[in-house]
């Protein structure tokens, strides 16, 4: 480890003069290790990470404040590292560190986690491609690695140099004296984050056992995720006072098949699914707006009416998925847009069929469009013990199916199959779990008090305060409230299993404001992923620990 030279005082914040050695140090052991999700990687990652600072000396005077735990059955682990100080006052740092898939690599998937082998390597392939004047983003990418100020490898952007940052932190909070220490530091690394964030899910309710077996009060969280900059790294420089929320809404419509030689005598499912996705699609007046700064609008995920072989009958039912982000909106306000959305596309579609039916002199199917909430269409079907068995039955099945949309979608197509219902229809519910946005101003005053601290650190490094962070995280779940309302109205719609999202943390949970303080690069889960190293390694650890001791010793 450098040497660290600290402050006398208690009162000002006390920083290693140079963190870039110990800092790297940990990024090249980090992504070393490969942890895609789902794989031995992602299982074993805790357990090597916990047997390294294992090896430090103050873990060994303190084994117990070092510990795992379970994030679900059989699955890998979180890892917990708590360094204690003065009083009872705690800073929490958090991150994941479960990596996206290797296999858009190619032929360079074997080096994916050798970051300084794979950078000669794409180097090597870039140059070989001849003028790429033609390819902005290749011509970049060749710049970036030449420089030699970014680093290539799976993860080392998303979020590995982030998790290296914090275990700096974290041993300089160990080299400092206890006394001089203003408070606590907690560490939470987590699996599953680029799935559904299962580890920080099982990571707050161990938190608040955590804080009631150590007494501590946490007091602010820290995420250390990534962001993506094209440019000059300015916008990547920053803090976020929050982050995005996100469903996943789903709609079944139910047409009337018919001939396609005789479409008037039915009513289209395609017809009613493509004027829904016109409605929603990037549309600016469905964007969700909070604190100045507005999320992306709806995007369609997917979209298909599964029909497994060809004739000339037009599918019956049409089944989409919207990835749906916002700011302020609850979940019953875009249960309510979507179904809204969908009674006004299958009105629009019957206005044209008698349109065109009148003009070509054709028999219109006249039928008045029904939409229906999920919920309300499993009441209707599950009116018996016999169906209610039968549909656990069911479910119990589903659970082998990891694919979130494919599971709601055969859920949904099961309810349909016992319904009388008939179309033009359309269901309404939601295919995956509930990201909750989450804000420091949603936490009165230990929000405020994060908030100043955020100010004074940001004029220190030259940071930019941003709102909301853009991408998923586990800030939705670290620190952050449940709401019950909220998340009953997700539970009730919820077209898979609820045990695949749902599960609620045992016993209570600690709530306490959590901001994201990032590292930033390029090409985020592609084959070009890269990390702007001078940052992630010097003024990102520098910020994370001026941040922490700020928080915790307000006079600073």
């Amino acid at each position: 480890m450098p040497a660290v030279t600290m402050h006398p005082s208690a009162s000002e914040p006390a920083a290693p003069q140079d963190w870039s050695s110990r800092t790297l140090a940990w990024l090249d052991q980090l992504v070393s290790w490969p942890s895609e999700g789902g794989t031995a990687g992602e299982q074993a990652f805790a357990g090597q990470l916990a047997d390294e600072l294992a090896q430090l000396p103050y873990f060994q005077e303190h084994p117990e404040q070092l510990w795992r735990q379970t994030a679900w059955p059989d699955g890998p682990e979180n890892l917990f590292a708590l360094v204690r100080g003065s009083g009872r006052q705690t800073a929490v740092l958090s991150g994941h560190f479960d990596t996206v898939t290797t296999r858009n690599y190619g032929s360079h998937a074997p080096l994916a986690c050798s970051p300084l082998r794979l950078r000669d390597a794409l180097i090597h392939d870039l140059q070989q491609r001849g003028d790429l004047s033609g390819s902005p983003s290749l011509q970049l990418a060749l710049e970036d690695l030449q420089s030699g100020d970014f680093l290539p490898g799976r993860g080392a952007l998303d979020m590995k140099a982030g998790l290296a940052a914090g275990l700096a932190v974290l041993e300089a909070w160990i080299a400092t004296p206890p006394e001089e220490r203003p408070g606590n530091l907690l560490l939470t690394f987590s699996p599953d984050e680029e799935d559904s964030s299962r580890g920080a899910r099982a990571a707050r309710s161990e938190l608040y056992q955590a804080a009631q077996r150590w007494d501590l009060e946490l007091t602010a969280g820290i995420n250390l995720d990534a962001t993506s900059d094209q440019g000059d790294g300015s916008a990547g420089r920053a803090v976020y006072l929050g982050t995005v929320g996100k469903l996943l809404p789903v709609v079944c419509f139910v047409g009337r098949d018919t001939h396609a030689g005789f479409p008037f005598e039915g009513v289209s499912a395609h017809a009613m699914n493509a004027e829904l996705l016109r409605r929603l699609e990037l549309n600016p007046q469905h964007a969700d707006s909070g604190h100045g700064e507005t999320a992306p609008p709806p995007i369609c995920l997917e979209s298909r009416d599964f029909r497994g072989g060809y004739d000339v009958t037009t599918p019956q039912r049409v089944w989409s998925a919207y990835n749906v982000l916002s700011h302020t909106r609850t979940p019953p306000e875009v249960l309510e847009l979507i179904c809204a959305e969908a009674q006004a596309a299958m009105q629009e579609v019957l206005a044209r069929h008698r349109a065109f039916a009148q003009a070509a002199g054709q028999t219109l199917s006249e039928a008045a469009p029904i939409t229906l909430s999920l919920g309300e269409l499993r009441a209707e079907v599950l009116g018996t013990s016999e169906r209610q068995q039968e549909y656990a039955k069911f479910l119990d099945e589903l659970e082998q199916e990891t694919n979130p949309l494919l599971a709601s979608a055969r859920a949904m197509h099961w309810l349909l199959d016992r319904s009388d219902r008939r179309g033009p229809l359309a269901v309404v519910g939601f295919g995956s779990l509930h990201y909750p946005a989450s804000h420091v101003s949603e936490h009165g005053n230990a929000g405020k008090a994060l908030q100043q601290a955020i100010q004074q650190v940001a004029e220190r490094h030259g940071l930019t305060v941003r709102q909301y962070f853009a991408g998923i995280s586990d800030m939705s779940f670290i620190g952050q409230p449940v709401s019950q309302s909220g998340e009953n109205a997700v539970t009730q719609h919820l077209a898979a299993p609820t045990s695949m999202f749902c599960d609620q943390p045992g016993g209570p949970m600690p709530v306490f404001p959590t901001v994201n303080l990032e590292h930033w690069g390029r090409d985020y889960h592609q084959w070009l992923e890269r990390v702007h190293l001078p940052y992630a390694s010097q003024g990102l650890p520098a910020a994370v620990w001026d941040l922490a001791w700020t928080v915790l010793h307000p006079d600073a």
